[in-house]
């Protein structure tokens, strides 16, 4: 889908019609803005981010690029639900087999906790770029964790997340 067409949709309602409409797309994120309000300073409100667009395909790998300050970690906390947008809408294809919104489409910018809980543990995944919190811990021990708590045998989590690396 061109952008252009990406930017004349709106609200949940045509998310969920692109995903019956579109098997592949598994994340959407429509015009996404972050605002910041530093209360020890008056209130000021510092924008972070507007107008942000994107769709994700099944398989598909997204780089997100942008200097020091453009927004490009802000913008991965609204997907993984760290950070709640301030507007826009962001809709993820579940993927819990078991649940009973399988494969159908969340609005993780309105769901409650346990949706998001639920996306984390079957669909999303985050690391951080900076790793202070858990010092001296390899990449591919933090990417192979999500499989492990979920069941799958330490080797083959090791094995996927060494393939998800390559």
């Amino acid at each position: 889908m061109h952008s252009t067409e990406i930017a004349l949709e709106t609200g949940i309602e045509t998310a969920t019609h692109a995903f019956a409409d579109n098997a592949a797309l598994m994340l959407r994120a429509q015009n996404i803005g972050k605002t910041f309000t530093l209360h020890g300073q008056g209130g000021v409100q510092i924008e972070a981010l507007a107008g942000v667009l994107l769709d994700v395909a099944r398989g598909e790998c997204v780089v997100l690029v942008g200097p020091s300050g453009a927004g490009k970690s802000t913008f991965l906390r609204c997907l993984y639900g760290n950070y709640l947008a301030s507007t826009g809408s962001i809709v993820i294809r579940d993927l819990a087999s078991k649940a009973k919104t399988a494969g159908l489409p969340v609005e993780i910018t309105g769901a409650q906790p346990h949706d998001v809980l639920r996306l984390r543990r079957h669909t999303v995944g985050y690391v951080s770029q900076f790793l202070h919190v858990i010092p001296r811990v390899p990449t591919l021990t933090l990417v192979a964790e999500p499989l492990v708590l979920r069941g799958v045998n330490e080797e083959e989590a090791r094995d996927k997340a060494a393939n998800l690396l390559a």
